[in-house]
């Protein structure tokens, strides 16, 4: 991985979306930082769409897309899109309806399994809040082992079903999304655009091993700082790499992203006139 200050003044002009994780990779220690939030606003002065796509449940992502200056949330790993057009918000499921409620208890099933293989682990507080997907928690109000990790995963193959770790959770799901599937169907279906257009103009910045099927898949990808913790379970790396961590990181990549494209902001907030 190379450093984010590496990243050419060509290839950071070319970009127009960046796709980003949100735990740990958006929020530094569980909070949105305000130089954080400020980058996501000078983001969208420059013309750059970001898209937080996320591992994280629908009660999560439907605040996310309202307070954030943003118009899209991909959540549960690919398992839905939220589309705020005005004050109109929809959703786009990856599964048609009936597939994806059949698929439920097959879930549960294998969750279940996974739970009694390993008496510390349960499930995540947000269930309930849960559209597509069963999250077990890993790293939030307990934390795992990796041989507990291991544990768990050996236990859900036994059922067939996918699963991706974060880095607070293990995100189990039936169907043939990821994150970067999902990502690809809104840049194509949504905004038509083409596989070249993507290679150029996206870039995608994350943490956690649920980020590597858009690592796999664009050219510009970046790993905060705190990329590290998920090198067991990461098989491609991301080709550049922050300083900082978490949400500083995230803040770092887009003032040298800003910086590389010759639109350094004043650091003034946006108005909301023209937010």
């Amino acid at each position: 991985m190379k450093p984010i200050n590496q990243l050419s003044p060509a290839r950071a002009g070319a970009i127009r979306y960046i796709l980003t994780d949100v735990d740990d990779t958006l929020s530094y220690r569980g909070q949105l930082l305000p130089r954080t939030l400020q980058a996501l606003y000078d983001l969208r002065a420059a013309g750059i769409t970001v898209v937080p796509i996320t591992g994280a449940c629908a009660g999560w992502c439907d605040a996310l897309v309202r307070l954030l200056p943003v118009n899209t949330v991909i959540g549960e790993g690919g398992g839905f899109r939220f589309q705020l057009d005005g004050q109109r918000l929809s959703t786009e499921y990856w599964l048609p309806d009936e597939r994806r409620h059949q698929q439920r208890e097959q879930l549960a099933a294998a969750v279940n399994a996974a739970l009694t293989a390993v008496p510390r682990a349960m499930l995540a507080a947000d269930q309930s809040l849960r559209l597509t997907d069963m999250a077990i928690d890993i790293g939030q109000a307990v934390t795992l082992s990796t041989d507990e990790v291991s544990a768990l995963c050996a236990e859900l193959d036994r059922h067939e079903v996918n699963y991706a770790t974060s880095s607070i959770h293990l995100n189990v799901w039936s169907g043939d999304h990821n994150k970067w599937r999902a990502a690809e169907r809104y840049f194509t279906a949504r905004l038509g655009l083409t596989p070249e257009q993507i290679q150029a103009q996206v870039l995608c910045i994350g943490d956690s091993a649920n980020d590597e099927p858009m690592f796999r898949a664009l050219p510009l990808s970046v790993g905060v700082a705190n990329i590290i913790h998920s090198l067991p379970w990461l098989a491609t790396l991301p080709s550049y790499q922050t300083e900082e961590e978490g949400g500083k990181g995230f803040a770092e990549m887009a003032e040298h992203l800003l910086e590389a494209r010759g639109e350094v902001t004043s650091g003034v907030m946006v108005s909301e006139s023209t937010a």
